[in-house]
């Protein structure tokens, strides 16, 4: 809980009447390693932020997985156009290790929306926040092999490296597990 407010506090200072409404309005969930928040097809009615554990969105595609994103502590996640349009999600969603949750159904949302305008203006930072890194992932594919996402991976998330198991990074990447297995040795031999 605690974290959840001072991440929030990063943006805006909550009076203590948002910070109780806050605290009473929020559900934290524990959720055991590989589980599937979301699957793909399934509309989303909830979004997450993460006190605790890593969570991987991924795409399905000829019934192979492909990373999009690694989600880690003070960071939220959501399918956000299937919470926020209530159609179908287009990809999964699942935790990768122990994870602790605050969890947000649709009601609480337009209830926090309601209850202050630093609730709407945070929605919109945090939007604004996941429209930018898919934007640099995006730019990352355009403008670099998948050494160099190696390479920014090591040097903006190398926590990572080490929570992570290699195939599922070997996906974010683009490039088969011996492909991978490749970069790191060219990367540790220079």
């Amino acid at each position: 809980m605690n974290t959840l407010i001072h991440f929030l506090n990063r943006y805006t200072e909550l009076s203590n009447k948002e910070i109780a409404f806050v605290e009473e309005n929020i559900l934290v969930k524990q959720v055991p390693k590989n589980h599937v928040l979301l699957e793909e097809g399934q509309v989303s009615t909830e979004f997450y932020f993460i006190t605790k554990g890593c969570v991987r969105l991924y795409y399905l595609t000829n019934s192979e997985e492909k990373t999009a994103y690694f989600y880690t502590e003070n960071m939220f996640v959501s399918s956000y156009e299937s919470f926020t349009k209530q159609v179908p999600a287009t990809h999964c969603i699942a935790t990768l290790e122990e994870t602790e949750l605050v969890v947000f159904n649709v009601n609480q949302v337009e209830k926090f929306m309601s209850f202050s305008p630093k609730f709407e203006m945070l929605a919109r930072m945090i939007m604004e926040e996941e429209l930018s890194a898919n934007q640099y992932i995006i730019s990352s594919f355009i403008n670099k092999n998948a050494e160099g996402r190696y390479l920014d991976l090591l040097q903006n998330k190398p926590e990572l490296i080490k929570r992570i198991p290699q195939h599922y990074i070997a996906t974010f990447l683009g490039v088969s597990p011996e492909t991978l297995s490749r970069i790191r040795k060219r990367i540790v031999t220079n």
